[in-house]
């Protein structure tokens, strides 16, 4: 099994390495040019049409809820703990600079979200329940020339979308609020996971009537809720601020950059911001990816460009607002780069003989404990039974009473002394530090990153409210995108079978995974459902290529409608 899972964990790097991430945002560039910039020129009339009382109707064309609904329904599945996790992760993995390489990836995001919803929209269909389904299976199926091909494409993206919805929409989504809950408020996952289960299993029952209902209510309150908080934080840290924004842009472009001051110690390159800035960006805001289109699919319009256009502002509001508060909170709260130190494990080493050295340390939210064998033969110590053998080897010039080592271990260091049967020293690896000391404990000294980062931030202004703040935060973006996310699934479960009628079945299955999701550990199905989840853009991005023209021929003579509407408002 743990053969398996490192196979699973490869691959999964792998499909979300540069070339995915090339593809993504490349995709984006390539629409954006063909389409003349029209996304960018109009962002304004769509967030206006978003904010409008018209879009709360369903007084403009056929669908199953209003254009605002399927927007808040999307949005709840996009909206989620990338927003507050994800960003504190970049933050220290490649910098305060990975914000702007967040805000640039968005920008191109922006016109592969409208394309793949506009399309989603235009090619839809009306199931024998007389309810709409639509995405970028049926686009590829009824849009694309060769119908073979586009049959092809449209199951593969249906199925990776099931396996995605289980993993990264629900699964991950309850351990998160599991986690946050039992951390700050110490209750028990048992009892968070059968809440979590019954509240998705009322919600989810009624289908996309009941979930556009809920999320056209908690999306705007929780996104609302978060950004005046971090609002408050930021300006409780005003003075930090300009100091903050300088170093998040010289960071961003700045071939190697070290930060300090406001921001901590941070080490990063413009690769390294650009590699984690975009790649937590387009986790964050779906654009590409294909998922928002399957609600979109549902909204009352007359023109799917229209929709489009609403549509597309998820990503400018996902990205360009609530990621932008975390940023900056962090950024401003002189937190980043800071660690914490615990007593997490022990040692016992004897000179000529072989013993343990258990080192334990914090692995995708959950603490891992790794057992070394340790040997210590003609002035080397073997650390062997990790991903790699740790040697410390002796110093030309040590004495016979003590032996000075270091770690060969790139591009980590060590600088160690063996005597008397202990090692005293430290192990650094990035920001992170292992010291050992003389009686036997072995600390981890960490760098505060994802929820732990955020939740610092915002108790630099707000004290442990923050971290209620930001626990209570998590909990309702991750709810959110359970709901979301369930809807996506339950189309593309659909397309699969060619039927409504298992709908149900699927509905029941996806609430009571949320209360394993919630109370199991399971490493091995969430890295599969992320490779899913990237597996599920490629033949989304493929089909958006290959349509690029129709996107842009509708684009243009949508323009014309926006005229005709224009000039009539002045006449009225």
């Amino acid at each position: 099994m743990e053969k398996l899972n490192q196979i699973v964990s490869a691959v999964d790097s792998f499909v979300w390495g540069p070339v995915m991430l090339v593809l993504l945002v490349g995709t984006g560039i390539f629409l954006t040019i063909r389409t003349r910039f029209l996304p960018w020129r109009n962002l304004g009339y769509a967030i206006k049409s978003t904010l409008s009382k018209e879009a709360r109707t369903k007084n403009r064309g056929t669908g199953d809820v209003s254009p605002f609904s399927a927007l808040t329904t999307a949005l709840a599945a996009t909206i989620g703990t990338g927003n507050i996790v994800g960003v504190a992760t970049a933050m220290v993995s490649g910098g305060p600079g990975a914000l702007v390489w967040m805000w640039i990836s968005a920008l191109f995001g922006i016109t592969s979200k409208f394309s793949e919803c506009m399309l989603a929209i235009k090619y839809r269909e009306v199931n024998a329940k007389g309810e709409i389904s639509g995405g970028p299976m049926y686009t590829m199926k009824k849009a694309l020339k060769h119908k073979r091909f586009g049959s092809v494409l449209g199951w593969l993206f249906a199925f990776f979308a099931v396996v995605a919805s289980f993993g990264i929409g629900n699964m991950t989504q309850a351990n998160s609020i599991a986690s946050s809950m039992n951390e700050t408020f110490h209750i028990n996952p048992i009892i968070i996971g059968v809440i979590l289960t019954i509240l998705a299993l009322m919600i989810i029952i009624g289908g996309i009537k009941s979930i556009s209902k809920i999320s056209a209510i908690v999306v705007p309150f929780m996104a609302i809720f978060y950004v005046l908080a971090g609002l408050i934080v930021i300006i409780g840290n005003i003075s930090n601020v300009p100091e903050g924004l300088r170093e998040i842009f010289t960071m961003a472009f700045s071939m190697k950059s070290v930060s300090g001051g406001v921001l901590g110690t941070v080490v990063a390159s413009m690769t390294n911001a650009m590699r984690f800035g975009v790649a937590r960006g387009c986790f964050s805001n779906e654009a590409g990816m294909g998922s928002a289109a399957i609600t979109a699919a549902a909204a009352t319009t007359d023109n799917p460009v229209r929709q489009g256009y609403i549509n597309m502002t998820g990503t400018f509001w996902d990205t360009i607002v609530v990621c932008t508060i975390t940023g900056l909170v962090i950024a401003s709260s002189g937190v980043i780069g800071k660690t914490s130190t615990t007593t997490e494990g022990s040692y016992v080493i004897t000179s000529e003989a072989e013993d343990t050295l258990a080192l334990t340390h914090e692995e995708k939210g959950k603490m891992v404990t790794t057992e070394y064998t340790v040997t210590y033969q003609d002035g080397t110590l073997t650390l062997s039974g990790g991903a790699e053998d740790i040697v410390l080897t002796p110093y030309a010039d040590a004495s016979d009473s003590e032996a000075f080592a270091k770690l060969q271990h790139q591009p980590d260091s060590l600088e160690a002394v063996y005597e008397n049967g202990a090692i005293t020293g430290a192990w650094t690896s990035g920001c992170n530090a292992y010291i050992f000391d003389e009686d036997g404990t072995y600390y981890y000294e960490e760098a505060y990153t994802g929820s732990a980062l955020t939740i610092k931030a915002f108790e630099t202004v707000l004290g442990k409210a923050g971290a209620w703040l930001v626990t209570i935060g998590i909990a309702l973006f991750a709810f959110s995108t359970i709901l979301g996310w369930e809807y996506h699934g339950e189309k593309a479960f659909e397309y699969l079978f060619h039927s409504h009628k298992y709908n149900m079945i699927y509905r029941i299955v996806f609430s009571l995974v949320v209360y394993i999701g919630a109370t199991t550990s399971l490493d091995l199905a969430w890295n599969f459902s992320d490779i899913a989840n990237a597996l599920m853009a490629i033949p989304n991005l493929i089909c958006l290529l290959l349509l690029s023209k129709e996107i842009a021929t509708d684009m243009r003579e949508f323009q014309k409608v926006l005229a005709e509407e224009k000039a009539a408002k002045k006449r009225a």
